[in-house]
Formats: structure tokens, C-alpha cells, sequence
């Protein structure tokens, strides 16, 4: 069995406070990369943005050597947290790994795309300043304030 790690990106890999993303100011994060690169299974992201974005940031940080894919709303057919997107993301995962035998863990900062995620298998882990709360969701696995607090403390 193959494991998988799916992240979305806003609010889960890059942390921004207002709507428009200033990419000038996104800066290399080695922390992160580090830590990326220390985990020996497949990643991917997958959000319900636009590809552009997606590229964009994980490029501005360094990261995007880490990742196999971007899923994105501009390359699937459906956006979380619909059903049909999960599948679609499996699917593609199953063909680009050649194995049917994958377990997904996926990282994201909205309960109710961690909600859908966990109806289809998925592992489900919560990136939040209200991580305290996640005994509240049973759709929840763990829960971390940062993407970094949770990849420092997981054992993957």
C-alpha cells in the first residue's frame, strides 16, 4: 500500500491574510521544504483554485520540486468538497502511481472539505488556529495550528 499526502494550498501550505495574494512578497521556505523532503511518500495538492495560483505559490516557496501534481479547479472536473472530486484525484493518483492500493492523507484548512474526504476513506487532518476544537468533528483525525506543527509532529 502506498501512501499518499494531498495538501491544499491556502490556508494550508501559505497562510494569507486578505483575499488578493501579493506573490512579490512570498519568500523560499527552507523550513518547510525540509520537511517535505523528509517524507518519502508521494504529495500532491489539491485546491480549489486556479492552477496559476497554485504554481505560483509553490514555486515562490521553493516547494515545487516536492510535488508530483496539482490538482486544481482548471484540471479536475469537480472542486472540493464534492464526491466526484475526490474520486477524479484518486483515479489520476492510481494512474500516475500504477497502484490501486493507496491510502490518502489529506491536509486541508476547511472542515467541510475534510468532511467529504473522510466519507470517501481519506486519513483527514485539520490545519487550523482552532485545532483545539477538533474533537467537535468526527470527520477529523488530527488537528495542528500549522501545516508545519503537523508535519514536525506526525509520524510519516
Amino acid at each position: 500500500m502506498t501512501i499518499c499526502l494531498v495538501f491544499d494550498i491556502d490556508d494550508t501550505i501559505y497562510v494569507h491574510t486578505s483575499n488578493e495574494v501579493n506573490y512579490d512578497l512570498i519568500r523560499p521556505d527552507y523550513q518547510l521544504k525540509s520537511q517535505l523532503q523528509r517524507i518519502q511518500y508521494p504529495k500532491f495538492v489539491l485546491t480549489n483554485a486556479l492552477y496559476k495560483h497554485a504554481n505560483a505559490i509553490v514555486n515562490k516557496l521553493g516547494i515545487e520540486d516536492e510535488f508530483i501534481k496539482i490538482y486544481s479547479r482548471d484540471n479536475i472536473y469537480q472542486m472540493k468538497p464534492s464526491p466526484y472530486c475526490y474520486d477524479s484525484v484518486e483515479n489520476d493518483i492510481s494512474h500516475t502511481l500504477q497502484s490501486d492500493l493507496n491510502k490518502y492523507i489529506f491536509f486541508d484548512d476547511l472542515l467541510v472539505n475534510l468532511e467529504f474526504a473522510k466519507n470517501n476513506g481519506w486519513a483527514t487532518i485539520w490545519i487550523s488556529p482552532d485545532y483545539l476544537d477538533s474533537y467537535k468533528y468526527k470527520y477529523v483525525d488530527k488537528a495542528f495550528p500549522t501545516l508545519k506543527d503537523a508535519l514536525d509532529k506526525l509520524n510519516i
